[in-house]
């Protein structure tokens, strides 16, 4: 143990390192077969990949709605049974969509747009797409473009979840391959998700963030300001807000500008703009269950923030993190795994997140009679916190008691500006140099 300028406690450059032995034997089982799947041939990889990639398609056809493409047309597929009609989601956003591009001022009023006979059926006007205005105006372009070029707000939306999944694809085989097929070789759920009820703002939202993502493993301060585009449509990565404590002037006013263009300007634009946060209020849960959700998250996210600091992580690590600990928040109080698997999803180079999703959606799966399929929060929650056990250990025990002994020392710590940018230099918020995971 190091001890640092005024008294404050250094992790060793040895103990600084991914890797590394462990006194719990579950990460060192875990470290060894990490290393064993990274050993594995490259035609061996590729094999793997692409059944996983055949699996995600055979699951998916199904999922398209007659409504989209009939299949009792086409010869090899008319076999298949198909839902009639379009997903909820995609109903209700098509109609959100079509509001906006019929009259961008009635985009929360919605007194000048009529709903379909099946749309009134799914949704009232109040519950369709009640969303901030980017993603709204996003997913009308994404209607405008595929009424234009005949795929439709169906066909953009597919479009965008293939291309989360690619560039996902793309990420994982250049950091840990495996956990692409560990993550969609149980495609049946998101394949219900993304190909039929179609969560189409978490997509849009993906997409940005995956974009965020690409970035950051190049060390581009651009990043930033995607994932504030991606909080302005979806609030699951606000966490990360707490990373301008390290951006530069420029790019901390351009992350809180375009926060506050995307969701506080919006009220003095729109009428009615604050019904889709007390709609959503009502909606999601109610006091005694966001008491109980805040139990929960408000620790995991300071141990998280504690974790970030002393082990240095680099912008790849906080775009990822930083959709945590709000989804765990929505989902505990609204009981739905969804809010918190989907985020699961966005590629973790270290492997913890995407293991919790696999692992959170695979035993309900793999034991259907014993596990209901909403216990994949709880589990994939469990896990998590895991997962930052192992953090806390990387870390050194005694490091973590001696943070705790004195409180105010470790919070001035942890809110202390770190240079974000600072990681292409290899050393981390203690001073240590840091091997770069693959």
């Amino acid at each position: 143990m190091l001890v640092g300028p005024g008294g404050a406690t250094q992790v060793r450059p040895d103990a600084c390192r991914w890797r590394g032995g462990s006194r719990i034997r579950i990460f060192t089982c875990a470290r060894a077969l990490d290393a064993y799947l990274m050993a594995v041939p490259a035609w061996l990889r590729r094999l793997v990949v692409v059944v996983t990639v055949l699996v995600m398609v055979s699951v998916s056809i199904p999922n398209v709605p007659r409504q989209y493409l009939d299949y009792s047309r086409l010869p090899l597929l008319s076999h298949i049974e198909q839902q009639e009609t379009y997903g909820t989601d995609s109903l209700s956003d098509m109609y959100g969509a079509k509001v906006v591009l019929n009259d961008i001022s009635d985009m929360y009023t919605k007194e000048r747009l009529g709903q379909t006979p099946l749309e009134a059926r799914t949704w009232s006007r109040e519950a369709s797409a009640p969303y901030p205005p980017v993603v709204l105006l996003a997913e009308a372009g994404l209607y405008a473009l595929g009424d234009w070029t005949g795929a439709g707000f169906y066909g953009m939306i597919l479009g965008l979840a293939c291309l989360f999944v690619a560039l996902s694809l793309v990420y994982f085989l250049r950091t840990r391959w495996y956990l692409f097929p560990l993550l969609y070789l149980n495609f049946f759920y998101f394949s219900q998700r993304f190909v039929y009820t179609q969560d189409n703002t978490y997509l849009v939202m993906l997409v940005v963030v995956m974009a965020a993502l690409m970035l950051a493993r190049r060390r581009h301060e651009a990043c930033h300001a995607l994932m504030a585009l991606a909080i302005t449509m979806k609030l699951s990565p606000v966490y990360y807000a707490k990373n301008v404590l390290g951006m530069t002037r420029g790019t901390w006013i351009l992350f809180v500008a375009i926060l506050f263009a995307g969701l506080l300007l919006p009220y003095f634009i729109w009428d009615n703009y604050l019904y889709i946060y007390r709609y959503g209020n009502q909606l999601k849960g109610n006091w005694l269950s966001a008491v109980g959700a805040l139990a929960v998250v408000m620790p995991f996210t300071v141990i998280l923030w504690y974790v970030e600091t002393r082990l240095g992580f680099d912008l790849e690590d906080r775009v990822g993190w930083g959709l945590v600990p709000f989804a765990m928040f929505l989902g505990l109080k609204m009981n739905v795994a969804r809010h918190l698997l989907i985020v699961l999803l966005v590629p973790d180079k270290r492997g913890v997140r995407n293991i919790a999703a696999a692992v959170g959606m695979g035993l309900p799966a793999l034991f259907p009679n014993l596990i209901r399929f909403n216990s994949s929060l709880s589990i994939a929650t469990v896990l998590l916190v895991v997962g930052l056990i192992g953090y806390l250990e990387k870390i050194g025990w005694a490091v973590v008691r001696d943070d705790l002994r004195h409180p105010m020392r470790t919070a001035g710590m942890m809110v202390a500006k770190v240079e974000l940018n600072g990681v292409a230099s290899g050393r981390n918020a203690a001073g240590c140099t840091r091997r770069r995971t693959p």
